[in-house]
């Protein structure tokens, strides 16, 4: 009945898509079908999933913009009805993991109920929904049941407890959002350590020791199940800008401190767990410390207060453990305002500074907060021999406590808060350092009249969600004094507190995942717009002879004037912008260093003509461009490039500069003509020769796919071929008459192959080795985890069944 209930309320949650013909299309979705759309027309032409995507930021490896795992496993099933279910079908997994965990930890149905329902109807998972994050939400679909995997393993140390971890670890790494798992994982390291101090005052090591042992071996077996495609993954990682990478090698650090924590939590932010609008909610109305943000991480007042309780009164290593990661997942949250933490935890710990926005880490310490609100749930519903009155006391704080710091920010609020948001003061403090700008100045007059008016309506905001909170941990106060004088009954007391938690939860998801955030179905089919000046770029595609043959850069598009924040564009034409997160370190250099997008004066001829780079689309006329084509309906211009080079050329000269400084501003330099001289980090070890007017230097393209290039080349004389394609070393090889040759890094981000005298056929071809590894690797791990949980299942039932058959016969002879 309880999963029945859970199931009901992840049907009515998303009804409009499951029975209104509608769907979610946020701006992450729209990018992300983008880049799908254009992978699964060149899996078509190549019959499988593509591992090098060239229509965005000039080319990279798609293991982070989407895979198709190899090796079935259980979530193959469950995706099955996706199609038809999405996203109550992952809503229903997420309720059902939080209850079945919680009814192992309290043998209580309400409480996993109410566990449920706060975390799965917690503000963030409609958040993320509705931006398109989708991934994100998978990865928080099987969250908990890795939680119940970790304590069932450390409570019963076996194999099969092992084998369990291992299989439900697999499924939410290979929900494709690995920033997720990495918070879930570090939540169950801190719980880890107490148990471990746990096993230690109390003498029991041993047990504890088999049972952390199973659970590494799980670990690594789950490594293993999902070799494809982290194997490439972590390749990649290297060299890209999560992994510190860049001059075309590998890094092993991660992020910038200051980029990883731009989206860090203020600590008066935390407020919004049980206030949801203490800071304008998300959007337009935020007025917080972070740039933006679409919302917080509302959990309310009656978890809150449930939980403290559990910390407070339920005096055992489980409350203990959870707590721990609790606060420890909320100060990694507080970012550079905990930095005496994180700055140490960012240098020293793993993968710590492979992500940004560090408010993320609120996922699991919202998880942990559900969690002990069932704990404290469970406490105050249980009849044991602890004194009546000390029951209903610690009720009384717990409760009391939240409810007097709601009431005390409600009445205070204007001593509290200031209701400025950050660029709001910057803008009053340069008013006032100015003398000759006075409230007499009309302008300034009218800002701050409409300062005053945003202030009032966050008042107002912050005044509506704290009597909402302050009334819902009331009536659950009263629901529980009732029942503590048994004026109600546990099932009575406990179902209506999860319909109050589920009632406040739902008002405020409605916020972020209204009737305005759904769309017909039909429309979402067409819902990547094409323009006039798309359509002339395609018809330039083709008469090119398909794509391969050129790229363009999208300065200024309908969707914005930021083309590495816009993967729509590269879903028409391939493109030098994008959208990526984790981009290659390298060729974010040349975004900001050659090209040097952002600068005032706009990209450089160098930068363009690198990455052949043939039209841009902009708002205005760029320096060696001539207008191509205008676009009446959106103003936008098509310029044409002459100078773009080839995708592959023939050069007869090469430079060496090893300062990367001075090679980039080399690169950028008008005097340098990249048809003619190659710069090199270091000399090459073969001759080449100058091409003049009496050279014979020819490069056909014969082919082109995502993962292969086929040219003909004739030359007179020995000389460096250069493919205007982005270098990665790991996975793409180059062969001449069929022997592979080595590709060189050139002009800093191209490749180059030294090419003899003479006519040849050049092939290059992406063929990393993670991929075929991690696919043997994935596929016999799978076979040994699965296999081992159904061999132990039928060994357990068959001994089962010899066991009540041999209870059978003995009854039978004393009969």
């Amino acid at each position: 009945m309880c999963l029945l209930f859970l199931l009901v309320v992840a049907v009515s949650f998303f009804a409009p898509m499951l029975f209104g013909g509608k769907g979610l299309q946020g701006p992450d979705s729209m990018s992300w079908q983008a880049n799908s759309e254009t992978l699964k027309a060149y899996e078509k032409s190549l019959g499988e999933w593509p591992l090098w995507a060239p229509h965005i930021f000039g080319g990279m490896p798609t293991y982070l913009i989407g895979y198709s795992p190899a090796v079935p496993q259980l979530d193959t099933v469950i995706n099955l009805i996706k199609p038809v279910a999405w996203p109550a079908s992952h809503l229903f997994l997420l309720f059902s993991g939080v209850y079945c965990l919680l009814y192992y930890l309290t043998r209580n149905h309400v409480s996993g109920l109410l566990s449920a329902v706060a975390f799965g109807m917690t503000t963030y998972v409609p958040i993320i929904l509705a931006v398109g994050h989708n991934t994100k939400f998978r990865a928080l679909a099987y969250a908990p049941f890795v939680l119940l995997a970790f304590v069932y393993t450390l409570r019963n140390p076996s194999v099969l407890g092992g084998l369990l971890f291992a299989g439900i670890l697999s499924l939410d790494l290979r929900a494709k959002h690995p920033q997720i798992t990495y918070y879930v994982l570090t939540f169950l390291l801190v719980w880890w350590m107490t148990e471990f101090v746990r096993a230690w005052r109390t003498d029991d090591l041993v047990p504890f020791a088999k049972g952390t042992g199973w659970l590494a071996m799980g670990t690594g077996l789950a490594l293993l199940m999902v070799a494809q495609p982290y194997l490439g993954i972590y390749e990649y990682k290297q060299y890209s800008v999560r992994g510190g990478g860049g001059s075309g090698g590998g890094g092993g650090g991660g992020m910038a401190w200051t980029k990883a924590m731009q989206w860090s939590q203020g600590p008066k932010e935390l407020l919004t767990l049980v206030i949801a609008e203490a800071f304008g909610g998300g959007g337009r109305t935020y007025w917080g410390p972070k740039a933006f943000t679409e919302g917080p991480h509302y959990i309310g007042g009656v978890a809150t207060a449930l939980a403290g309780l559990a910390v407070c009164r339920v005096r055992s290593w489980l409350t203990w453990g959870v707590a721990a990661g609790t606060a420890a997942t909320m100060l990694f949250a507080l970012g550079k305002y905990a930095s005496w933490i994180n700055w140490p935890m960012f240098e020293v710990f793993p993968f710590f500074s492979a992500f940004r926005a560090p408010e993320t880490w609120l996922v699991a310490t919202v998880l942990g907060v559900a969690v002990l609100a069932g704990i404290g749930l469970d406490y105050v519903l249980r009849w044991d021999d602890e004194s009546e009155n000390g029951k209903t006391r610690a009720i009384v704080y717990a409760f009391g406590t939240v409810a007097g710091a709601v009431l005390l920010l409600l009445v205070g609020r204007g001593v509290f808060f200031d209701f400025e948001s950050p660029r709001e003061t910057r803008v009053v403090k340069q008013i006032e350092q100015r003398p000759n700008l006075t409230r007499s100045n009309p302008k300034i007059r009218s800002f701050y009249q409409r300062l005053e008016r945003r202030k009032e309506t966050r008042r107002a905001a912050f005044q509506a969600d704290a009597m909402r909170t302050l009334f819902a941990v009331t009536a659950v106060f009263l629901l529980l004094w009732l029942y503590r004088r048994r004026t109600l009954t546990g099932w009575v007391a406990g179902g209506v507190i999860v319909l109050v938690v589920l009632i406040d939860l739902w008002g405020v998801d409605r916020r972020y995942l209204g009737e305005e955030q759904f769309e017909p179905k039909t429309a979402q089919q067409k819902s990547i717009p094409m323009y006039p000046h798309d359509r002339f770029v395609k018809e330039k595609v083709q008469e090119a002879d398909g794509p391969g043959h050129f790229r363009v850069l999208p300065l200024k598009t309908p969707q914005g004037s930021n083309p590495t924040s816009n993967a729509i564009p590269s879903y028409h034409y391939q493109s030098i912008g994008g959208y990526h997160a984790a981009k290659l370190g390298i060729y974010q250099e040349y975004l900001d260093h050659i090209l040097q997008l952002s600068s005032k004066q706009g990209p450089t001829e160098n930068g363009l003509d690198l990455m052949n780079t043939r039209y841009v689309v902009a708002k205005q006329k760029l320096p060696g461009t001539t207008v191509s084509f205008k676009d009446s309906r959106t103003g936008m211009l098509v310029l044409e490039n002459p100078d773009a080079v080839p995708r592959g050329f023939l050069v007869g000269s090469t430079e060496v500069v090893s300062d990367k400084q001075r090679l980039w501003k080399r690169l950028r330099s008008p005097e340098f003509e990249p048809r003619s001289t190659v710069l090199l980090s270091e000399p090459l070890d073969a001759p080449v020769r100058p091409i003049d007017s009496s050279s014979t230097a020819e490069v056909t393209m014969e082919s082109f796919s995502a993962e292969e290039i086929r040219w003909t080349i004739q030359t007179d004389a020995p000389r460096l071929f250069v493919a205007s394609e982005v270098y990665y070393p790991r996975g793409w090889h180059a062969y001449l008459d069929g022997k592979q040759v080595p590709i060189h890094r050139v002009d800093y981000l191209l490749r180059g192959v030294h090419v003899p005298e003479g006519e040849h056929t050049l092939v290059m071809r992406f063929e990393p080795k993670a991929d075929r590894y991690g696919t043997w690797i994935s596929g016999i791990a799978t076979a040994l985890v699965y296999g081992g949980i159904l061999g132990i299942g039928g060994w357990t039932y068959r001994r089962r069944r010899r066991g009540d058959h041999g209870d059978d016969e003995t009854t039978d002879e004393r009969t």
